[in-house]
This record gives structure tokens, sequence and C-alpha cells, in this order.
């Protein structure tokens, strides 16, 4: 239980940071919005970084990330009538964290397999 909770933790803050920092590195308010691979990039690395802990699973991280997202786009962004767009467009986007993940994995079985891990 311990594990699930630091796991989730870590992957809501790590979905909050992905919104709260997009004003500052890309200029919008939604990092969907931009002309750059920030969001794209962002969800990666979130991914890859919160499997680092080997207790976490794909699941708590997914949700964990779109919880975190959820939260902050509810709670700090303006709302508007699109928001209900914005959170489906995140979502699916949010997918990319999967990728993360998968990365993670393939890293660490290499590590593995050269008896390094």
């Amino acid at each position: 239980m311990k594990n699930f909770l630091i796991s989730i933790s870590l992957s809501s803050f790590l979905g909050a940071a992905i919104l709260f920092l997009s004003p500052y590195v890309t200029g919008e308010i939604e990092p969907w919005d931009s002309n750059n691979y920030y969001y794209s990039s962002a969800l990666l690395i979130a991914g890859f970084v919160i499997l680092l802990d080997r207790q976490a699973s794909y699941e708590i991280a997914f949700i964990g990330i779109m919880l975190g997202q959820a939260l902050y786009m509810f709670s700090f962004m303006p709302v508007d009538s699109l928001m209900e767009i914005g959170f489906v467009i995140m979502a699916f986007k949010s997918l990319l964290s999967l990728v993360g993940l998968v990365l993670k994995s393939a890293y660490l079985n290499l590590l593995l397999l050269n008896g390094k891990y």
C-alpha cells in the first residue's frame, strides 16, 4: 500500500507539473495548443521517470499522470466551454506516457541482459 501511494503521488505530481510548466515553456496555457513538442516529450519523460521505481506499475503511472493533469486543469486553468474537448485531447495525448513506460522497460531489460541491474 505504501508503494502504491508513493507511485500515485509521484505520477500525479508529474502530471500536474506538465500543465504548470506549459505557459513558461510554450507560451500557451494549454500545452496541446502549442506548435512544439513540449507536451509529447514531457509525457514521454514523465512515463520514463515514474517507473524508475521498480515497484510502480504501468496502470498506476498512467492513472496518476491523468489524475494530476485533471486536478490541475479543473483547479487552476480558466473554465470555458471547450474544457471538455481539452480533457479529451489530454486523455488521448497522455497515452504517450505509456510509450515512455515501454522505453523504460526496454532499457531495464537491456541492463538485465548485460548483468548490470
